[in-house]
Protein backbone atom coordinates (compact mmCIF):
# COMPACT_ATOMS: atom_id res chain seq x y z
CA UNK A 1 0.00 0.00 0.00
CA UNK A 2 1.06 3.57 -0.57
CA UNK A 3 0.97 6.39 1.91
CA UNK A 4 -2.40 7.60 0.59
CA UNK A 5 -4.15 4.38 1.56
CA UNK A 6 -7.86 4.43 2.32
CA UNK A 7 -8.72 2.67 5.58
CA UNK A 8 -12.08 1.60 6.97
CA UNK A 9 -12.36 1.38 10.75
CA UNK A 10 -15.14 -0.57 12.49
CA UNK A 11 -14.85 0.46 16.13
CA UNK A 12 -14.96 3.34 18.62
CA UNK A 13 -14.25 7.06 18.22
CA UNK A 14 -11.27 6.69 20.55
CA UNK A 15 -9.78 4.00 18.28
CA UNK A 16 -10.38 6.20 15.25
CA UNK A 17 -8.46 9.04 16.92
CA UNK A 18 -5.59 6.66 17.73
CA UNK A 19 -5.43 5.38 14.16
CA UNK A 20 -5.57 8.91 12.74
CA UNK A 21 -2.61 9.92 14.91
CA UNK A 22 -0.65 6.77 14.08
CA UNK A 23 -1.36 6.92 10.31
CA UNK A 24 -1.69 10.65 9.49
CA UNK A 25 -1.23 10.10 5.74
CA UNK A 26 -4.09 7.60 5.49
CA UNK A 27 -7.71 8.49 4.85
CA UNK A 28 -9.75 6.87 7.61
CA UNK A 29 -13.48 6.17 7.20
CA UNK A 30 -15.57 5.20 10.22
CA UNK A 31 -18.29 2.59 10.79
CA UNK A 32 -19.65 2.17 14.30
CA UNK A 33 -21.48 -1.10 13.60
CA UNK A 34 -20.28 -4.23 11.74
CA UNK A 35 -23.24 -4.24 9.34
CA UNK A 36 -22.57 -0.62 8.41
CA UNK A 37 -18.91 -1.53 7.83
CA UNK A 38 -19.77 -4.40 5.51
CA UNK A 39 -22.14 -2.14 3.55
CA UNK A 40 -19.49 0.60 3.18
CA UNK A 41 -16.89 -1.92 2.09
CA UNK A 42 -19.29 -3.11 -0.62
CA UNK A 43 -19.96 0.46 -1.82
CA UNK A 44 -16.43 1.87 -1.71
CA UNK A 45 -12.94 0.62 -2.35
CA UNK A 46 -10.62 0.39 0.66
CA UNK A 47 -7.01 -0.73 0.97
CA UNK A 48 -7.52 -2.06 4.47
CA UNK A 49 -10.17 -2.64 7.15
CA UNK A 50 -9.52 -2.55 10.88
CA UNK A 51 -12.18 -4.39 12.89
CA UNK A 52 -12.13 -3.85 16.65
CA UNK A 53 -13.41 -6.68 18.83
CA UNK A 54 -15.04 -4.00 20.99
CA UNK A 55 -17.96 -4.06 18.55
CA UNK A 56 -19.01 -7.33 20.16
CA UNK A 57 -19.88 -10.85 19.11
CA UNK A 58 -20.77 -9.83 15.54
CA UNK A 59 -17.14 -9.02 14.75
CA UNK A 60 -16.28 -12.53 13.50
CA UNK A 61 -19.38 -12.71 11.30
CA UNK A 62 -18.54 -9.26 9.91
CA UNK A 63 -15.05 -10.49 8.95
CA UNK A 64 -16.55 -13.40 7.02
CA UNK A 65 -18.91 -10.99 5.21
CA UNK A 66 -16.10 -8.51 4.49
CA UNK A 67 -14.02 -11.26 2.94
CA UNK A 68 -16.91 -12.20 0.63
CA UNK A 69 -17.65 -8.60 -0.31
CA UNK A 70 -14.01 -7.59 -0.86
CA UNK A 71 -11.83 -10.69 -1.37
CA UNK A 72 -8.61 -8.67 -1.83
CA UNK A 73 -8.95 -6.15 1.01
CA UNK A 74 -6.51 -6.59 3.90
CA UNK A 75 -8.46 -7.16 7.12
CA UNK A 76 -6.80 -6.56 10.50
CA UNK A 77 -8.40 -7.18 13.88
CA UNK A 78 -7.86 -4.88 16.89
CA UNK A 79 -8.14 -6.41 20.36
CA UNK A 80 -7.07 -6.00 23.97
CA UNK A 81 -4.46 -8.52 25.25
CA UNK A 82 -7.12 -10.60 27.01
CA UNK A 83 -8.96 -11.14 23.71
CA UNK A 84 -6.03 -12.56 21.75
CA UNK A 85 -7.67 -16.03 21.58
CA UNK A 86 -10.69 -14.44 19.87
CA UNK A 87 -8.37 -12.56 17.51
CA UNK A 88 -6.74 -15.83 16.50
CA UNK A 89 -10.17 -17.26 15.70
CA UNK A 90 -10.75 -14.17 13.56
CA UNK A 91 -7.74 -15.21 11.45
CA UNK A 92 -9.57 -18.46 10.73
CA UNK A 93 -12.66 -16.44 9.77
CA UNK A 94 -10.72 -14.54 7.10
CA UNK A 95 -8.71 -11.81 8.84
CA UNK A 96 -5.08 -11.34 7.72
CA UNK A 97 -3.54 -10.17 11.00
CA UNK A 98 -4.35 -8.65 14.37
CA UNK A 99 -2.92 -5.81 16.52
CA UNK A 100 -3.24 -5.06 20.21
CA UNK A 101 -5.09 -2.00 21.43
CA UNK A 102 -4.13 0.73 22.11
CA UNK A 103 -2.71 0.55 18.63
CA UNK A 104 0.79 1.71 17.77
CA UNK A 105 2.08 3.16 14.53
CA UNK A 106 4.62 0.38 14.08
CA UNK A 107 2.05 -2.41 14.60
CA UNK A 108 -0.43 -0.85 12.15
CA UNK A 109 2.21 -0.30 9.48
CA UNK A 110 3.34 -3.90 9.81
CA UNK A 111 -0.19 -5.38 9.85
CA UNK A 112 -1.36 -3.38 6.80
CA UNK A 113 2.00 -3.66 4.95
CA UNK A 114 2.37 0.11 4.90
CA UNK A 115 5.64 1.83 4.05
CA UNK A 116 6.97 3.44 7.25
CA UNK A 117 6.68 7.20 7.28
CA UNK A 118 9.91 9.15 6.97
CA UNK A 119 11.08 10.68 10.26
CA UNK A 120 9.99 14.23 10.97
CA UNK A 121 12.61 16.95 10.73
CA UNK A 122 14.44 17.43 13.99
CA UNK A 123 13.02 20.93 14.42
CA UNK A 124 9.48 19.53 14.45
CA UNK A 125 10.15 16.54 16.71
CA UNK A 126 8.03 16.40 19.83
CA UNK A 127 10.21 18.05 22.48
CA UNK A 128 10.72 16.55 25.91
CA UNK A 129 9.78 18.46 29.05
CA UNK A 130 11.95 21.44 29.92
CA UNK A 131 13.67 21.77 33.29
CA UNK A 132 11.12 24.41 34.26
CA UNK A 133 8.24 22.03 33.45
CA UNK A 134 9.80 19.32 35.60
CA UNK A 135 10.27 21.76 38.49
CA UNK A 136 6.66 23.00 38.24
CA UNK A 137 5.30 19.46 38.02
CA UNK A 138 7.36 18.39 41.03
CA UNK A 139 6.03 21.34 43.03
CA UNK A 140 2.48 20.50 41.93
CA UNK A 141 2.79 16.87 43.05
CA UNK A 142 4.13 17.94 46.45
CA UNK A 143 1.00 20.01 47.07
CA UNK A 144 -1.79 17.60 46.12
CA UNK A 145 -3.05 17.99 49.71
CA UNK A 146 -4.26 21.47 48.73
CA UNK A 147 -7.21 19.87 46.93
CA UNK A 148 -8.56 19.54 43.40
CA UNK A 149 -9.25 23.25 42.92
CA UNK A 150 -5.71 24.36 43.72
CA UNK A 151 -4.21 21.44 41.77
CA UNK A 152 -6.28 22.29 38.69
CA UNK A 153 -5.12 25.92 38.91
CA UNK A 154 -1.50 24.78 38.99
CA UNK A 155 -2.07 22.40 36.06
CA UNK A 156 -3.58 25.21 33.99
CA UNK A 157 -0.60 27.44 34.78
CA UNK A 158 1.80 24.61 33.88
CA UNK A 159 -0.08 24.06 30.61
CA UNK A 160 0.06 27.74 29.68
CA UNK A 161 3.78 28.02 30.46
CA UNK A 162 4.75 24.74 28.79
CA UNK A 163 3.19 25.79 25.46
CA UNK A 164 4.02 29.49 25.77
CA UNK A 165 0.32 30.24 25.30
CA UNK A 166 -1.40 33.52 26.17
CA UNK A 167 -4.15 31.48 27.85
CA UNK A 168 -5.25 27.93 28.62
CA UNK A 169 -8.42 26.11 29.66
CA UNK A 170 -8.90 22.84 31.51
CA UNK A 171 -12.31 21.21 31.96
CA UNK A 172 -12.58 17.84 33.69
CA UNK A 173 -15.77 16.27 35.04
CA UNK A 174 -17.32 19.02 37.19
CA UNK A 175 -14.11 21.07 37.39
CA UNK A 176 -13.06 23.97 35.19
CA UNK A 177 -10.14 26.41 35.22
CA UNK A 178 -9.03 29.21 32.90
CA UNK A 179 -5.72 31.03 33.05
CA UNK A 180 -4.57 34.01 31.01
CA UNK A 181 -6.49 35.25 27.98
CA UNK A 182 -8.46 32.25 26.75
CA UNK A 183 -11.17 34.14 24.89
CA UNK A 184 -10.09 32.61 21.56
CA UNK A 185 -8.89 29.00 21.63
CA UNK A 186 -6.91 27.62 18.71
CA UNK A 187 -5.93 24.10 19.81
CA UNK A 188 -7.86 21.51 21.81
CA UNK A 189 -7.43 17.93 22.99
CA UNK A 190 -10.18 15.78 24.50
CA UNK A 191 -9.51 14.12 27.88
CA UNK A 192 -10.70 10.52 27.75
CA UNK A 193 -11.17 8.02 30.55
CA UNK A 194 -11.82 4.41 29.50
CA UNK A 195 -12.55 5.65 25.96
CA UNK A 196 -15.18 8.08 27.28
CA UNK A 197 -14.72 11.86 26.88
CA UNK A 198 -14.64 13.49 30.34
CA UNK A 199 -13.14 16.90 29.59
CA UNK A 200 -10.69 18.87 27.50
CA UNK A 201 -7.50 20.92 27.52
CA UNK A 202 -7.32 23.88 25.17
CA UNK A 203 -4.81 26.58 24.27
CA UNK A 204 -5.10 30.13 23.02
CA UNK A 205 -2.48 31.36 20.55
CA UNK A 206 1.22 31.39 21.39
CA UNK A 207 2.81 34.54 22.77
CA UNK A 208 5.48 34.26 20.07
CA UNK A 209 5.25 32.43 16.77
CA UNK A 210 2.86 29.60 16.01
CA UNK A 211 2.37 26.01 17.13
CA UNK A 212 4.16 23.22 15.25
CA UNK A 213 2.77 19.96 13.89
CA UNK A 214 4.00 18.11 16.98
CA UNK A 215 2.03 20.31 19.39
CA UNK A 216 -1.16 18.20 19.13
CA UNK A 217 0.67 15.03 20.20
CA UNK A 218 2.30 16.90 23.09
CA UNK A 219 -1.04 18.38 24.14
CA UNK A 220 -2.53 14.87 24.15
CA UNK A 221 0.14 13.86 26.68
CA UNK A 222 -0.87 16.79 28.85
CA UNK A 223 -4.52 15.74 28.59
CA UNK A 224 -3.58 12.35 30.02
CA UNK A 225 -1.42 14.02 32.68
CA UNK A 226 -4.32 16.22 33.82
CA UNK A 227 -6.62 13.23 34.31
CA UNK A 228 -3.95 11.22 36.14
CA UNK A 229 -3.03 14.05 38.52
CA UNK A 230 -6.63 14.99 39.35
CA UNK A 231 -7.52 11.32 39.90
CA UNK A 232 -4.54 11.02 42.26
CA UNK A 233 -5.61 14.19 44.08
CA UNK A 234 -9.14 12.87 44.57
CA UNK A 235 -7.84 9.51 45.79
CA UNK A 236 -5.54 11.26 48.24
CA UNK A 237 -8.40 13.40 49.53
CA UNK A 238 -10.61 10.34 49.93
CA UNK A 239 -7.98 8.47 51.96
CA UNK A 240 -7.30 11.57 54.05
CA UNK A 241 -11.00 11.95 54.81
CA UNK A 242 -11.11 8.32 55.92
CA UNK A 243 -8.11 8.91 58.17
CA UNK A 244 -9.75 12.02 59.64
CA UNK A 245 -13.23 10.57 60.19
CA UNK A 246 -14.76 9.05 63.31
CA UNK A 247 -16.87 6.05 62.30
CA UNK A 248 -19.18 6.15 65.32
CA UNK A 249 -20.22 9.82 65.34
CA UNK A 250 -19.61 10.60 61.63
CA UNK A 251 -17.70 13.69 62.81
CA UNK A 252 -14.04 14.40 62.19
CA UNK A 253 -11.62 12.93 64.73
CA UNK A 254 -8.91 14.24 67.07
CA UNK A 255 -6.15 13.90 64.43
CA UNK A 256 -8.06 16.23 62.12
CA UNK A 257 -8.90 18.64 64.95
CA UNK A 258 -5.31 19.13 66.05
CA UNK A 259 -4.06 19.70 62.50
CA UNK A 260 -6.80 22.21 61.65
CA UNK A 261 -6.39 24.00 64.99
CA UNK A 262 -2.71 24.56 64.18
CA UNK A 263 -3.66 26.07 60.81
CA UNK A 264 -6.36 28.29 62.32
CA UNK A 265 -3.98 29.57 64.98
CA UNK A 266 -1.51 30.53 62.24
CA UNK A 267 -4.35 32.33 60.46
CA UNK A 268 -5.37 34.11 63.67
CA UNK A 269 -1.80 35.30 64.20
CA UNK A 270 -1.48 36.51 60.62
CA UNK A 271 -4.81 38.34 60.49
CA UNK A 272 -5.21 39.34 64.15
CA UNK A 273 -8.30 37.20 64.51
CA UNK A 274 -9.63 35.40 67.56
CA UNK A 275 -10.67 31.83 67.91
CA UNK A 276 -12.17 29.91 70.80
CA UNK A 277 -11.85 26.23 71.67
CA UNK A 278 -14.62 24.31 73.44
CA UNK A 279 -13.96 20.93 75.04
CA UNK A 280 -16.89 19.10 76.63
CA UNK A 281 -17.97 15.62 77.63
CA UNK A 282 -21.18 13.88 78.68
CA UNK A 283 -21.74 13.98 82.43
CA UNK A 284 -21.62 10.54 84.07
CA UNK A 285 -21.33 8.80 80.70
CA UNK A 286 -20.03 5.62 82.35
CA UNK A 287 -23.31 5.21 84.23
CA UNK A 288 -25.20 5.03 80.90
CA UNK A 289 -22.89 2.31 79.63
CA UNK A 290 -23.22 0.39 82.91
CA UNK A 291 -27.02 0.70 83.02
CA UNK A 292 -28.00 0.35 79.37
CA UNK A 293 -25.00 -1.33 77.75
CA UNK A 294 -22.32 -0.11 75.34
CA UNK A 295 -24.61 -0.25 72.30
CA UNK A 296 -26.92 2.31 73.91
CA UNK A 297 -23.85 4.33 74.92
CA UNK A 298 -22.81 4.43 71.25
CA UNK A 299 -26.29 5.59 70.24
CA UNK A 300 -26.11 8.34 72.87
CA UNK A 301 -22.82 9.57 71.40
CA UNK A 302 -24.35 9.60 67.91
CA UNK A 303 -27.38 11.61 69.09
CA UNK A 304 -25.12 14.13 70.86
CA UNK A 305 -23.06 14.46 67.67
CA UNK A 306 -26.23 15.15 65.63
CA UNK A 307 -27.32 17.84 68.10
CA UNK A 308 -23.86 19.37 68.01
CA UNK A 309 -23.96 19.63 64.22
CA UNK A 310 -27.32 21.43 64.37
CA UNK A 311 -26.27 23.85 67.12
CA UNK A 312 -23.03 25.01 65.50
CA UNK A 313 -22.34 26.99 62.36
CA UNK A 314 -21.24 25.40 59.11
CA UNK A 315 -17.72 26.84 59.30
CA UNK A 316 -17.06 25.80 62.92
CA UNK A 317 -14.77 22.78 63.35
CA UNK A 318 -16.70 20.04 65.17
CA UNK A 319 -15.05 16.75 66.17
CA UNK A 320 -15.31 13.78 68.46
CA UNK A 321 -12.16 14.22 70.54
CA UNK A 322 -12.25 10.72 72.05
CA UNK A 323 -14.58 8.54 74.11
CA UNK A 324 -17.51 10.75 75.15
CA UNK A 325 -15.48 13.95 74.72
CA UNK A 326 -16.11 16.42 71.89
CA UNK A 327 -14.33 19.56 70.69
CA UNK A 328 -15.37 22.64 68.72
CA UNK A 329 -13.34 25.52 67.29
CA UNK A 330 -15.25 28.78 66.82
CA UNK A 331 -12.86 30.63 64.56
CA UNK A 332 -14.45 33.74 63.08
CA UNK A 333 -16.91 34.97 65.69
CA UNK A 334 -15.62 38.54 65.63
CA UNK A 335 -13.39 40.84 63.63
CA UNK A 336 -9.71 41.67 64.17
CA UNK A 337 -8.57 42.19 67.77
CA UNK A 338 -7.84 45.64 69.11
CA UNK A 339 -5.79 46.58 72.16
CA UNK A 340 -7.50 45.48 75.37
CA UNK A 341 -10.15 43.39 73.62
CA UNK A 342 -11.86 40.61 75.61
CA UNK A 343 -12.87 37.09 74.62
CA UNK A 344 -15.67 36.87 72.04
CA UNK A 345 -19.19 36.56 73.39
CA UNK A 346 -20.68 34.54 70.54
CA UNK A 347 -18.87 31.24 71.26
CA UNK A 348 -19.99 31.44 74.91
CA UNK A 349 -23.57 31.97 73.80
CA UNK A 350 -23.37 29.10 71.31
CA UNK A 351 -21.83 26.77 73.88
CA UNK A 352 -24.45 27.66 76.49
CA UNK A 353 -27.21 27.18 73.94
CA UNK A 354 -25.86 23.73 73.13
CA UNK A 355 -25.61 22.84 76.82
CA UNK A 356 -29.27 23.79 77.21
CA UNK A 357 -30.28 21.88 74.03
CA UNK A 358 -28.68 18.70 75.39
CA UNK A 359 -30.45 19.01 78.75
CA UNK A 360 -33.84 19.54 77.07
CA UNK A 361 -33.46 16.85 74.40
CA UNK A 362 -35.41 13.59 74.68
CA UNK A 363 -32.81 10.91 73.95
CA UNK A 364 -34.82 8.08 72.40
CA UNK A 365 -31.99 5.61 72.90
CA UNK A 366 -32.51 5.79 76.69
CA UNK A 367 -36.23 5.03 76.52
CA UNK A 368 -38.97 6.10 78.91
CA UNK A 369 -37.11 5.03 82.05
CA UNK A 370 -34.19 7.44 81.60
CA UNK A 371 -32.90 8.56 85.02
CA UNK A 372 -33.13 12.22 84.05
CA UNK A 373 -31.89 14.70 81.46
CA UNK A 374 -28.54 14.09 79.78
CA UNK A 375 -26.15 16.94 80.57
CA UNK A 376 -22.68 18.02 79.51
CA UNK A 377 -19.85 19.97 81.08
CA UNK A 378 -17.40 21.99 79.07
CA UNK A 379 -14.51 24.40 79.07
CA UNK A 380 -13.82 27.36 76.76
CA UNK A 381 -10.40 28.85 76.02
CA UNK A 382 -9.80 31.83 73.74
CA UNK A 383 -6.75 32.65 71.62
CA UNK A 384 -4.65 34.59 72.47
CA UNK A 385 -5.92 35.35 76.00
CA UNK A 386 -5.70 31.81 77.38
CA UNK A 387 -2.94 30.35 75.20
CA UNK A 388 -0.68 31.28 72.31
CA UNK A 389 -0.44 27.83 70.74
CA UNK A 390 -2.41 24.63 70.36
CA UNK A 391 -1.05 22.91 73.47
CA UNK A 392 -1.69 25.92 75.72
CA UNK A 393 -5.22 26.43 74.40
CA UNK A 394 -6.19 22.79 74.85
CA UNK A 395 -4.68 22.69 78.35
CA UNK A 396 -6.65 25.82 79.32
CA UNK A 397 -9.91 24.44 77.88
CA UNK A 398 -9.35 21.11 79.64
CA UNK A 399 -8.72 22.82 82.96
CA UNK A 400 -11.94 24.82 82.54
CA UNK A 401 -13.78 21.56 81.76
CA UNK A 402 -12.48 19.99 84.98
CA UNK A 403 -13.54 23.10 86.90
CA UNK A 404 -17.06 22.75 85.44
CA UNK A 405 -17.15 19.16 86.68
CA UNK A 406 -15.98 20.16 90.16
CA UNK A 407 -18.60 22.91 90.50
CA UNK A 408 -21.66 20.82 89.78
CA UNK A 409 -21.55 19.72 86.12
CA UNK A 410 -24.16 20.72 83.49
CA UNK A 411 -22.35 23.97 82.76
CA UNK A 412 -19.78 25.65 80.52
CA UNK A 413 -16.78 27.37 82.14
CA UNK A 414 -14.47 29.93 80.60
CA UNK A 415 -10.78 29.45 81.23
CA UNK A 416 -9.29 31.77 83.84
CA UNK A 417 -12.62 32.64 85.50
CA UNK A 418 -13.70 31.54 88.98
CA UNK A 419 -17.29 31.34 87.83
CA UNK A 420 -18.75 31.63 84.38
CA UNK A 421 -21.99 30.37 82.93
CA UNK A 422 -24.34 28.80 85.43
CA UNK A 423 -26.32 25.70 84.47
CA UNK A 424 -28.78 26.43 81.65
Amino acid sequence: MGHQARMLLIGTDALRDSVARALPDCTVAMAEHPLDGVWKCGQQEFDGVLVSLTVGSKALRAIESLRRVSPDVRIVVGCCPADEPVARRALEAGADDYVLEPVSQQDLQSAFHLTPLPPLPAADATPGPTLQEIVELGDLLRHLDDGTGATLDRLASLLQNAFDAIGAVIQLDDLACTTGDASVLVLEEIIRRHDRPVGRVALARRTRGSYTASTAARLAEYARLVDIVITQTRDQQRWRELAWSDDLSQLHNRRYFEQVLEQLIERAVDKRLRLTVLLFDIDDFKSYNDRYGHETGDKLIREVADLLRHCTRDHDVVVRYGGDEFAVVFWDAEGPRVRGSEHPREPIQLATRFCKAIAQHNFECLGADAPGPVTISGGLACFPHHGGDRAQLLAAADEALLAAKRTGKNRIRLAGKNSENSPP
